[in-house]
């Protein structure tokens, strides 16, 4: 039996979340080869998901996730870079929600529902997350 695409998505971010958590580790061991090895296989997930939207189908949600992935992109490229700690745990608590969300799709998703109304929880928990399209772009 083969996983739904929501459940790989969810794999994704439960494994780009247990990577940056042992970047953070490493970066106060002073790790550098470690640090860096977790923050590519971040930077490979996101990349991944990244390249997964569909850009002509995925409307809102797609443009919303595309920034917010291009955002952590950049962010990671620094926190390599600087073995920033705090910048990563801020990662984790932006990858969290979208996680989250992606669960309860794919719970939903288990029980038959329909792609609007999937759509329609993603957009609520982004929203509930705080994500506005203005909110990270800096």
């Amino acid at each position: 039996k083969r996983a739904r695409p929501t459940q790989v998505v969810v794999m994704l971010y439960n494994e780009a979340i247990l990577s940056l958590t042992a970047a953070i580790k490493a970066m106060q061991q002073n790790d550098i080869e470690e640090r860096c090895n977790r923050v590519n296989v971040v930077t490979e997930i996101v990349g991944t998901l990244h390249m997964s939207l569909d850009m002509e189908k995925g409307g809102e949600i797609a443009d919303q996730l595309g920034r917010i992935y291009r955002f952590v992109l950049a962010q990671l490229i620094r926190i390599n870079i600087h073995s920033d700690a705090e910048g990563a745990a801020k990662i984790i608590d932006l990858l969290k929600p979208l996680r989250d969300a992606w669960q309860e799709v794919d719970q939903r998703m288990a029980e038959g529902a329909d792609e609007a109304s999937m759509e329609a929880t993603i957009l609520r928990r982004l929203e509930a997350a705080g994500f506005r399209l203005d909110v990270h772009a800096a």
